[in-house]
């Protein structure tokens, strides 16, 4: 009997010990984030698909929930979600590759691809449309969005009503517009039609299987439905690109993030052109590059993006100094992306995080 008891005492004495302070059963930093992730879906709070590499090594993936509420379709890696801004920097890199094809310059003025748009935008430059700072007026507040909008008839509302929010490269002001007239400019420059363009020169070449464009000559595909946090049908439905327009999944853009860090597109020259912080006219600058928004942390300068449009809500952001890149993609109007980026970044950097409440 003395001996039971020893056994019983020492069973319980390692088991304390091994959960206080044996490394072994420590969870994970991908446990982690499966525990996080897993009570955000039980809550209804996320239904999408995440992706977190640190070091260049993905420690979480999953998709979680329905790409489809109505026929209950489950959502699977291969489901692709609307990126909405998320694109901008797609673009971007289709006229990088046009710059080092030698094509066309970022000082290149509106006035050589449109020679008919008014005087007012004619000294407008490509390196103004990527960093906002041209002032070409938001489509978005221009009372013209309605189902089935294409880039022409943004086109000609700003040259029906010409107006500028600002001169061009004296302040800062997102303008969806400008990476509208982007698109634009890539298929003048290129001769080919802007998905045509980005299917052949960036996601074949990146084996971005289920990335796409779509616009009114794309057949139909299969693709995570729209909603609101309330469940209701949400779904896109314009079909201007540039500014947004593609669809794509997280292993996908895994495949772009390591494109990038690798320089398989592009130099990593214009990459740090892509990445340094636009310089306004009175010489304060603006933490936006082409397609990116810019900052800083500990392990140096990160790229990141957000998106969010119908019922679609995108987030990408890459650790430049370490190749650490989170990659978050929901279709439920979801408010709580930035909070759950936020507690990832402290589970990457080992800092203490709560779990959300009911």
């Amino acid at each position: 009997m003395r001996f039971t008891l020893f056994v019983i005492v020492l069973f319980v004495t390692n088991l304390a010990f091994g959960q206080g302070n044996d490394p072994t059963f420590a969870l994970t930093k991908g446990d982690q984030i499966e525990d996080l992730m897993l009570r955000y879906n039980e809550l209804g709070e996320f239904n999408g698909s995440i992706l977190v590499a640190e070091g260049g090594e993905v420690i979480y993936e999953n998709t979680l929930g329905f790409s489809d509420f109505e026929t209950q379709d489950p959502l699977d890696a291969n489901t692709p979600f609307y990126l909405a801004s998320l694109a901008k920097q797609f673009t971007a890199m289709g006229i990088m590759m046009l710059v080092e094809e030698g094509k066309i310059s970022y000082e290149d003025k509106l006035s050589r691809f449109f020679p008919l748009m008014p005087n007012i935008y004619k000294k407008i430059t490509v390196h103004q449309l990527l960093t906002h700072t041209a002032g070409v007026k938001d489509y978005f507040k221009m009372d013209i969005v309605k189902s089935g909008l294409k880039n022409m008839d943004v086109y000609e509302a700003l040259v029906k009503k010409p107006q500028l929010d600002f001169a061009p490269g004296t302040r800062y002001s997102y303008s969806n517009s400008g990476y509208v007239l982007l698109a634009m400019i890539i298929q003048i420059a290129s001769g080919d039609l802007y998905d045509y363009y980005l299917q052949e020169h960036i996601f074949d070449p990146l084996n971005m299987e289920h990335t796409f464009v779509m616009t009114n000559h794309t057949p139909p595909r299969t693709y995570a439905r729209g909603y609101t946090q309330k469940l209701k049908p949400y779904d896109y439905d314009l079909l201007t690109y540039g500014d947004g327009g593609i669809f794509s999944t997280a292993e996908d853009l895994l495949k772009w993030h390591n494109a990038l860090n690798n320089n398989t597109l592009v130099s990593s020259k214009s990459l740090l052109t892509a990445f340094t912080p636009v310089e306004l006219a009175n010489g304060q600058k603006r933490r936006y590059g082409y397609g990116w928004e810019i900052g800083n942390n500990l392990y140096g300068k990160l790229v990141f993006h957000t998106g969010g449009l119908a019922g679609y809500r995108t987030y990408i952001e890459r650790q430049l100094g370490t190749s650490d890149v989170i990659i978050i993609l929901t279709n439920t109007s979801n408010e709580h992306i930035l909070e759950i980026r936020n507690k990832l970044v402290k589970i990457l950097d080992g800092r203490a995080y709560s779990m959300p409440d009911n």
